[in-house]
């Protein structure tokens, strides 16, 4: 019953991207980005490799679109962020057929970088409408309570 509510609140996506991006962060601090397939092709006499953070950056951001995609009509930061997972999606599936192409080590870096800076775009953009989200109404009240302690001040020197 109360996982049914959580996964249809409109904020549960913006909490799962900010765990997906910590749990990634995490995982590469930790040294835990173990290879996944190895393929035939080479670059500058090494074999290329598909790990698992080149799946993550594909996998993860297609399950983001799908539920921001529900939730669309939200608010801006909402369509920012399908649109920023579309792009991230297309550029980690360059990546990924990179890796099965001789050569062009540099074009498939190119795109890992510009699929992992769009995927932190995502994390930044969810972590702004959580904060918007609980943070605004903390500092209406704040506000609110400073304005009637400045009242009751000039009540007080009257």
């Amino acid at each position: 019953m109360h996982v049914s509510k959580t996964i249809q609140n409109n904020m549960f996506p913006h909490f799962l991207s900010t765990l997906q991006w910590a749990l990634l962060v995490i995982s590469l601090a930790f040294n835990r980005n173990f290879s996944v397939a190895v393929t035939g092709a080479e670059a500058n006499g090494g074999l290329k490799v598909i790990m698992f953070f080149h799946l993550w950056m594909l996998l993860f951001p297609s399950a983001l679109c799908l539920m921001f995609f529900r939730i669309r009509k939200e608010g801006m930061a909402e369509r920012f962020i399908i649109d920023l997972s579309i792009v991230t999606i297309l550029f980690s599936t360059v990546n990924i057929s990179l890796h099965f192409v001789n050569d062009f080590i540099l074009l498939m870096k190119a795109t890992e970088v510009i699929a992992w800076s769009l995927y932190n775009c995502m994390f930044s953009a969810s972590l702004y409408k959580i904060s918007k989200t609980f943070l605004s109404p903390m500092l209406r009240r704040f506000e609110k309570i400073e304005r009637e302690t400045l009242r009751n001040d000039k009540e007080l020197r009257a």
